[in-house]
């Protein structure tokens, strides 16, 4: 099993090849768009379900407000038949 993590230019990279498109489209979408709708729905206290990967919400916390991720059924499945993914 690797080792490590898979940083930004890496995930940019496999995602673009997977989808045929531009790395600066694909790398605008991950760091501009959803990082910025994911804000906007969390600070209005709305939850933001994604099929397949799972559901990011808002929590508070000691130092103020908080986003949580709940992983989907799915996702965790896949990460069972893959060996984990875990250290």
């Amino acid at each position: 099993m690797a080792t490590g993590a898979v940083n930004t230019r890496e995930a940019v990279r496999a995602i673009s090849r997977r989808m045929n498109c531009y790395h600066k489209d694909c790398r605008e979408l991950l760091l501009v768009h959803f990082p910025a709708v994911l804000a906007e729905a969390v600070s209005a206290g709305k939850k933001v379900h994604l099929a397949g990967l799972g559901t990011f919400y808002p929590r508070r916390g000691k130092k103020g407000p908080r986003v949580a991720f709940k992983p989907a059924k799915q996702l965790l499945r896949a990460l069972r038949e893959k060996g984990g993914g875990g250290q």
